[in-house]
């Protein structure tokens, strides 16, 4: 499949690796407003001076190609998949899928008028802890889960980024991930939830990096979330730590290892063999993005479905804003 990327530096450098690296995957143009980047970029994928542009308009206009990788900053993601689909073409894009629930709406209808694919690359659900975890809560050996812990503890500095002065960084750059993991383990959609947001005082971010937060799941199920991108202490890996209580066991994620506790023995503790998949994180993504094509059929997390991921966003800052619960279905529909 033939890829203009849009975006080559910061994360999108690593999704320039990932497509040279993929044996079904090439790009065709490269876009950047960073001249260094787009270097960099063009170097490594041996595209032509002519094929790498500034503007993504004249990218689209001048090169044929099945598909966009849209790895910019979240404000630009709309305007891009909306160029991308008047010219014919599917749209791989990096989380969050919008700014604004409304623009997500009309991503997703612009895809769905086109005929086009739209996926966002939720790629922390396409990991073996995250196959294994939805194996053992699938099977029901252990009893529904009615009590879910997530905790999430990183420092990046991201030096330069736009991380450092976006609103809410951690919420609608990380936690994203992790809100959209919990519909993926448990099945169950989100029907609402408290919040609060903080900034510590020794915090680097402009806006708050810190987040807790309690959802209530289909099934009365919940959820409590803390998540920090100032932590002091230990780390978490990037997946974050869970727990999941089930009636007759826990089931934890303890640095990207799945762990049993069964609850009549709770001395005994049982690593779980990972599920084998073909691929992970990033490159599974971009498997699933060109066989959903191929395959003519939905991706899994497609942009209709994370609809639902991205109203946990905006109903967590909603709720942190206005102190109160907020309606999952209400941001959706707002």
């Amino acid at each position: 499949m033939k890829f203009i990327q849009v975006g080559v530096g910061g994360f999108g450098a690593g999704w320039v690796e990932r497509i040279v690296a993929d044996a079904t995957a090439s790009h065709v143009a490269l876009v950047d407003i960073n001249e260094e980047a787009l270097d960099r970029a063009r170097r490594l994928t041996d595209i032509p001076a002519e094929k790498c542009y500034a503007d993504y308009h004249a990218a689209f206009e001048q090169v044929e190609a099945d598909a966009v990788l849209c790895v910019t900053p979240p404000a630009v993601h709309h305007e891009v998949a909306l160029a991308a689909f008047a010219r014919g073409m599917h749209v791989l894009t990096e989380k969050p899928l919008a700014d604004s629930m409304a623009q997500a709406r009309q991503m997703v209808g612009a895809a769905e008028t086109a005929g086009k694919t739209l996926m966002v690359s939720q790629n922390y659900r396409f990991h073996p802890w995250i196959r294994t975890i939805q194996r053992l809560l699938d099977s029901a050996q252990f009893g529904p889960p009615d009590n879910i812990l997530v905790r999430f503890a990183k420092a990046p500095r991201f030096e330069g980024s736009f991380r450092l002065k976006m609103e809410h960084p951690l919420v609608y750059d990380m936690s994203i991930h992790h809100f959209d993991m919990m519909r993926a383990l448990t099945g169950r959609e989100p029907l609402s939830v408290y919040a609060e947001t903080w900034r510590p005082r020794w915090s680097w971010f402009d806006h708050d990096p810190c987040c807790v937060a309690v959802f209530q799941f289909e099934g009365d199920l919940r959820v409590v979330y803390h998540g920090s991108w100032v932590a002091r202490g230990p780390e978490t890996s990037w997946g974050a730590y869970w727990q999941a209580e089930c009636p007759d066991a826990i089931v934890e994620l303890r640095d990207d290892q799945v762990h049993m506790v069964f609850a009549d023995h709770p001395e005994q503790d049982t690593e779980v063999e990972m599920q084998k998949m073909p691929a992970s994180g990033q490159e599974y993504s971009l498997f699933e993005f060109q066989r959903a094509i191929q395959q003519k059929r939905e991706p899994e997390t497609n942009g209709r479905d994370n609809l639902r991921s991205l109203a946990m966003v905006f109903a967590v800052t909603q709720s942190a804003r206005e102190g109160r619960p907020v309606s999952i279905e209400s941001v959706l529909e707002a």
